[in-house]
């Protein structure tokens, strides 16, 4: 980030304009890009540019669709391997599920009851008006409103990636709440090999130190803040909770952030 983008960004937040300065930021990431046709192929409405700005920090509808249906596919292999694929499983929830770049796939992979929430109340939104599934808005901690033992599956994209280390294991909590024993929770995180891992002695020191680093520790839940953890770390903090079936290496993972595969025991 630029220094006068860095100051732009600090001033905003120092005057409570965060909302404003995310605005901005879609609105450049859309300028000029090519607006999407009203629905895909398999007539599903596709969400507009600005909302896949929101999610994924770019306004690009075909990548937006050919990686989710890249993502959807790679989940259910691991979820398979975990015990439970998407085609056996009864209710799959994605948590954090943005515009629905995933969920909207899942159609085509299993006849399960589909759940979506989101932080963001506009994104839970278009998905309830668009796409197949039960969507609801959540807040930032648990509880969620669904009753104990109720998911086969649960899968969070880069949603721990933007939580401190006691929002994580709070969601932990939860996770092994509403996921019935044998189902399978499927967990991204940034490791030590992400890009945007500042590259500074503190960093190192920290994750050397502690096993995870919180770079721009501000507004909790948003794009500003980024977690970093080791996988030692990582696999201890999940494992209060569930059993670690793997982990996916960011180098070898097709989602584009390292994946903790998880079995609920």
């Amino acid at each position: 980030m630029t220094g006068f983008k860095a100051f732009a960004r600090n001033a905003a937040m120092g005057l409570g304009l965060s909302a404003l300065y995310f605005r901005f930021v879609e609105w450049r990431m859309k300028r000029g890009r090519e607006a999407p046709p009203a629905t895909d192929a398999d007539g599903v409405p596709i969400p507009p540019l600005e909302l896949m700005a929101r999610v994924v920090a770019y306004a690009d509808w075909r990548q937006f669709l050919e990686t989710g249906a890249e993502t959807a596919a790679a989940l259910d292999g691991y979820a398979a391997e975990a015990g439970t694929g998407f085609a056996g499983a009864r209710r799959i929830l994605d948590l954090g599920c943005g515009a629905g770049r995933v969920i909207r796939h899942l159609p085509k992979l299993t006849a399960a009851e589909l759940y979506g929430v989101d932080y963001n109340p506009s994104l839970a939104g278009w998905c309830a008006k668009n796409l197949k599934g039960d969507f609801r808005r959540n807040e930032l901690r648990p509880p969620l409103a669904f009753p104990d033992s109720h998911f086969d599956i649960v899968y969070l994209i880069s949603v721990f990636t933007h939580l401190r280390i006691p929002t994580q294991r709070e969601w932990l909590a939860e996770l092994a709440r509403v996921t019935r024993p044998g189902g399978v929770v499927l967990i991204t995180f940034h490791d030590t090999d992400q890009p945007g891992l500042p590259d500074t002695d503190e960093a190192r020191e920290a994750l050397a130190r502690d096993g995870f680093l919180i770079h721009n520790d501000r507004i909790e839940g948003s794009n500003f803040i980024a977690t970093f953890q080791t996988e030692s770390f990582t696999r201890a903090l999940m494992r209060e909770q569930f059993d670690v079936v793997r982990i996916v290496p960011l180098m070898e993972s097709p989602i584009g952030q390292t994946l903790a595969v998880l079995r609920k025991p």
